[in-house]
């Protein structure tokens, strides 16, 4: 069995579902493979007893493969793609395990998985949108505390996505699978499954599930 670690908590996490059209986009079948939810990268490294490097292990012992796919996140975090990579192999060399690593959003850059989400929204068909979303968070980041910090919360990356899906000239049928944590990935008119962007995670998962 290939087994597949992620971050998120649970299958309802846009991260899984999103890996999971990804797959399904590339020909993989779901049973070739099964998702593991981390709930956090240190969760499944920090400590030789985590539940999840017993998975690991069990799996490795029975001639499976195992692939972490985490994000790199940036500097502002605690991260960054070098010092994320070279921690996790760090801890993989001193626990003894077996994985491959990839590294959202593509493998060698700071960022996140929401950064590859947004890089494949439709900006072709709804360019207002994003110019608009630019101007509100310029705008909005004028305005300053007493101490010089923005005065104004404005959405993270997936809260911008949240509001890209909710403003698109889509049925209610559909918005209601959002609400219910469905985000259509497999939808054209929404996502492009097919952009460049994606080129680096479908190579690595065709190597291990379409190849092996």
């Amino acid at each position: 069995m290939i087994k597949i670690f992620i971050e998120g908590k649970e299958n309802s996490v846009p991260e899984s579902s999103f890996l999971c059209a990804i797959l399904s986009h590339i020909g993989v079948p779901s049973d070739r493979y099964d998702i593991v939810h981390t709930g956090g990268f240190t969760n499944l490294v920090d400590s030789d007893k985590m539940p999840n490097v017993e998975i690991m292990r069990a799996n490795s012992d029975e001639e499976g493969i195992n692939l972490v796919i985490f994000d790199s996140d940036t500097k502002a975090n605690n991260g960054g793609f070098e010092d994320r990579r070279d921690y996790l192999i760090k801890r993989r060399n001193e626990h003894g395990l077996d994985f491959e690593l990839f590294l959202w959003p593509d493998n060698a850059s700071d960022g996140d998985v929401e950064m590859l989400m947004e890089s494949i929204a439709r900006k072709d068909l709804y360019p207002e949108f994003f110019e608009c979303f630019s101007k509100y968070e310029h705008c909005m980041s004028q305005r300053k505390n007493g101490s010089g910090a923005p005065f104004y919360r404005t959405p993270n990356r997936k809260g911008k996505l949240h509001t890209y899906f909710n403003a698109l000239p889509i049925s209610n049928r559909k918005k209601s699978k959002f609400g219910s944590g469905q985000w259509l990935w497999s939808d054209p008119l929404i996502w492009n499954l097919d952009s460049d962007a994606l080129k680096p995670v479908k190579d690595f998962l065709s190597k291990y599930l379409l190849n092996g």
